[in-house]
């Protein structure tokens, strides 16, 4: 533990009465506390202790490390509300097998499993990102274990989600006090102190009146932001249900609370309506509005005011107390429970050594980057001071890495849908198991199965070893294609294939974002009806190499705003192993989205070459359907040769909006390509032009598309619901 360092006391004047300040938990409500406090510091008032419940603990906690209401006003616009609440992390900082993962038509959401049965979590939202942002703020103050000796004396209020009690939090780790006051219950995960299950203060005691009294104050200025339970005409979502579940808990406690107030304490009750507990995009509303509430109590808060000698005094014996020693590390402890991802895997994602002062906004990357391994449920860290009994201290900064119960078994689904209302009406639907431990080994086992148009079932072993990896595989594809032949308008071809085989790649993996893999394929390939085809008939025998290297670095794979994808592969297939066809292919794509405010766009061009102009139907390349020259229907042009570029701009409408956010986009496309049997073939003229139209939502089923497109002539309208870039 700390030793205590001799700090100057709050104030040290004796002719005015000391003033608590309560602030009450409200969701986003909590930004009129921001408000009030600086009227408060306007009329010069000063403040002893703090108390606070839920939002109210984590502004109060802003304040009682020393900011005043216009530092805690930056803070509050620096964070990222729309994505403060998701505990998914960015894909930047993904390993590139989970990169790779997410570019197939599978969803982010994932059903663990543990012994064959489902592992549900114990709240909607881990809290990961929300606690590490809490941690980050509060990082200077992590050897204060303390909470009198901060700049202004403070107090969190949780709840013992065993017993139902209120829990004051007046010591130990200051950030973990703030994130277990505002745990909701079922929105996070109950937080573990000290033997107990803590969640939202705001169950119990939503307004610690007495809590600041305990704490030795003679007057409180009471700031509540809470409601009153909700009509049944307001509870139309979870979130809503949950929040009047808390209301009605909480309700009783609060009116006790407010029983207790004497003539000369300070009730404030800013203007709620029409502002809800999610509404964290509206922070210099909820601002202005404490403000005004305060300056509405200024009748009664006039008393209080003290002289400009006075506070200036106040301020210089707060500001002593608000820069606390720096933390030297001497020493990191990595505490891992995975039993996948080997504590050597974590250490260089830690970047604060031995002899480093600890830095929060390091530690918030460093975090990051190991939360994205996605091994584990919560990452997290702790300082531990200890005496090495000569008065020197020795600081141990230890990295939690916690594993989520069932991570290693996982279920993934995915839908994919393209229509054009026509002629094309494509469905399919996959889902996939991953076992991240097969059979103890370490290696990764992925079973994937693809029904509807196409068919595929994959079986797949993952192993890496440092930056290198291998990969056996076995598979089993059936698909059918209906395209125009190359050089033709009017004849149309028809193939429906089947193929099996096994093979096996390996390669290396450059950090996060680059892969080189090679690899060999043996099976067979049944072409079972075939239109326009000189085709072997039953079974023919396949063999190729393949070599390949992948960088990806976008943001995102449905609506990316930054990064780059490209990919280089060549296929060779050969005779050797009995092999019945000759030929390699070669290509390139590349994406590179562009993005100013809320416009985006993505260029893309895909160059290919087959050395076959004789088997089209082993579809080496394809063109044809939304976005890949729109107008025509899905895959309907094919042939050796393709060369195709497009710039797909993309306008958010909607505004990002935390907890739940659906993106809607306008959008449009130009495109340009064609295919060729021969290189000689190849020329601008004969390049098909195409464009598109589209309105586009970002939704838990996946991008979904509906728009209409045109080349020369041949146009369509279309639904799409799956990745696209």
């Amino acid at each position: 533990m700390p030793v205590p360092v001799p700090v100057p006391p709050a104030f040290t004047a004796t002719e005015r009465p000391r003033i608590g300040l309560v602030l009450g938990g409200g969701g986003a409500k909590g930004f009129m506390h921001i408000g009030v406090i600086e009227e408060l510091e306007r009329r010069r008032i000063p403040i002893d202790v703090i108390a606070g419940t839920s939002m109210g603990a984590v502004v109060g906690s802003m304040y009682a490390i020393g900011n005043d209401a216009h530092e805690i006003k930056a803070i509050a616009k620096a964070i990222d509300w729309t994505t403060v609440f998701t505990d998914t992390a960015n894909r930047n900082d993904l390993s590139f097998r989970r990169k790779r993962e997410v570019r197939d038509i599978l969803l982010n959401f994932r059903l663990n499993v543990d012994d064959g049965r489902p592992v549900l979590p114990t709240g909607v939202l881990g809290g990961q990102r929300l606690f590490a942002t809490v941690q980050q703020l509060l990082a200077p103050w992590r050897a204060t274990d303390d909470f009198d000796r901060l700049a202004i004396p403070y107090r969190a209020v949780a709840t013992n989600i065993v017993t139902g009690d209120a829990v004051v939090i007046g010591s130990g780790n200051l950030s973990t006090a703030v994130f277990a006051s505002m745990s909701i219950p079922a929105a996070f995960p109950p937080v573990e102190r000290e033997g107990l299950l803590l969640v939202d203060g705001g169950i119990s005691n939503n307004l610690p009146i007495d809590v600041a009294r305990r704490m030795g104050v003679d007057i409180v200025i009471v700031v509540n932001v809470g409601e009153p339970p909700a009509s049944a005409d307001r509870i139309r979502s979870a979130f809503s249900v949950v929040n009047q579940m808390q209301l009605l808990l909480g309700h009783d406690a609060v009116r006790r609370q407010l029983e207790t107030l004497g003539p000369r304490d300070v009730l404030i009750e800013p203007d709620i309506t029409g502002f809800g507990v999610t509404a964290f995009d509206r922070l210099d509303d909820g601002i202005a509005r404490g403000k005004d509430a305060a300056e509405k109590a200024g009748g009664k808060l006039a008393s209080l005011s003290v002289s400009e000698a006075q506070w200036s005094q106040y301020m210089a014996e707060r500001d002593a107390r608000r820069h606390p020693a720096p933390i030297r590390i001497d020493a990191v402890v990595i505490a891992n429970s995975s039993i996948k991802v080997p504590t050597e895997d974590i250490a260089p994602l830690v970047t604060t050594r031995p002899g480093d002062t600890l830095d929060g906004n390091i530690m918030a990357r460093d975090v990051a980057r190991i939360f994205a391994l996605d091994e584990f449920e919560r990452v997290n860290y702790d300082t531990d001071a200890v005496d090495t009994g000569n008065g020197v201290m020795r600081n141990t900064l230890t990295v939690n890495a916690l594993g989520t119960r069932g991570a290693q078994k996982y279920w993934q689904a995915g839908l994919l849908i393209a229509s054009n209302f026509g002629t094309q009406a494509d469905f399919d639907l996959a889902v996939a198991f991953t076992d991240r431990n097969f059979l103890g080994t370490g290696a990764e086992g992925r079973g994937f199965a693809r029904v509807g148009n196409d068919v595929q079932f994959d079986v797949s072993l993952y192993k890496q070893v440092g930056n290198w990896f291998v990969e056996p595989v076995a598979f089993y594809q059936r698909y059918t294609r209906v395209f125009v032949r190359t050089g033709s308008t009017s004849v149309v071809d028809a193939v429906q294939v089947s193929r099996i085989g096994t093979g096996i790649d390996g390669g290396r993996v450059f950090g996060n974002w680059g892969e080189f893999r090679v690899g060999a394929r043996i099976g067979g390939l049944n072409p079972i009806e075939a239109t326009g085809f000189n085709v072997p008939p039953g079974w023919n025998r396949d063999v190729d190499w393949r070599a390949g290297f992948t960088v990806d670095t976008l943001d995102s794979v449905t609506f990316p705003r930054q990064g780059v994808f490209a990919q280089v592969q060549f296929v060779d297939h050969v005779t050797s192993l009995g092999g019945q066809f000759s030929r390699n292919t070669f290509s390139v794509n590349v994406q590179k989205p562009i993005s100013r405010g809320r416009a985006t766009v993505v260029l893309g061009a895909r160059l290919g070459t087959s050395s076959d102009v004789t088997n089209d139907f082993l579809g080496d390349f394809q063109l044809g359907g939304f976005l890949n020259l729109s107008g025509l229907t899905q895959n309907s042009l094919i042939g050796p040769k393709v060369m195709f570029g497009r710039a797909v701009g993309f306008y958010r409408l909607s505004d990002k909006s935390p907890i739940l956010d659906l993106p809607i986009y306008v959008g449009g496309s130009i495109e340009a390509g064609n295919v060729w049997d021969v290189t000689g073939n190849i020329s601008l003229d004969s390049l098909r032009t195409a464009a598109s139209a589209f309105v586009a939502a970002d939704t838990i089923l996946g991008p979904v598309f509906l728009g209409y497109g045109n080349s020369r002539g041949n146009g369509a309208v279309y639904l799409s619901i799956g990745r696209i870039f």
